[in-house]
């Protein structure tokens, strides 16, 4: 049976509990050893540990041709992204973490993850048949958070990062990757 990154970030909080000490130390947390998630309370409760990565691998889309990545790192409570896009067309490509976790169709895809919380990477403009795109988001503000295999309403992996072709009202969306885990 293959275990969910959910079912892994559970494990490893039960694991890192379960070695905790008991005595006269009231802490209440305790965070697993590299690599693993972090237990406990406070604005870093259910966030992934420093240096984890994740990765979407871009491919086209509806007759799109755009390849890439999409590189998440986190470091404490920081996640930043570094998107490398190839074979694209030159101008202004969106590129959003979609709610959806398939690249199958653009149903599967869905919307804009959270609404807000899968925006703010900035647009990657491409020239030449290249471009990329770098943006560090903190966890200050926690209705735009993000995390590498933490609490799922932080985490990005699983879910479909999604490149759009420039364009205006609605541009059509020309690559996709899942977010997988490093």
């Amino acid at each position: 049976m293959r275990m969910s990154s959910i079912g892994w970030v559970v494990l490893g909080c039960a694991l890192a509990l379960a070695g905790c000490k008991s005595g006269d130390d009231d802490d209440d947390t305790a965070a697993s050893g590299t690599g693993g998630a972090m237990a406990g309370t406070g604005p870093t409760a259910g966030m992934a540990a420093t240096g984890t990565t994740a990765v979407a691998t871009i491919a086209g889309f509806e007759g799109g041709t755009v390849t890439g990545s999409a590189t998440f790192t986190q470091t404490g409570t920081d996640v930043t992204i570094n998107v490398s896009l190839s074979n694209c067309p030159d101008g202004p490509h969106g590129v959003h973490i979609h709610q959806g976790t398939s690249c199958a169709d653009a149903m599967m895809q869905g919307a804009h993850w959270d609404m807000t919380r899968g925006e703010g990477i900035p647009d990657v403009m491409c020239t030449g048949m290249a471009g990329t795109a770098t943006v560090t988001r903190s966890a200050t503000d926690p209705t735009l958070a993000w995390s590498i295999g933490g609490a799922a309403a932080t985490n990005v992996v699983g879910h479909a990062f999604v490149v759009h072709s420039p364009g205006n009202p609605t541009p059509p969306r020309i690559g996709c990757g899942l977010i997988a885990m490093q």
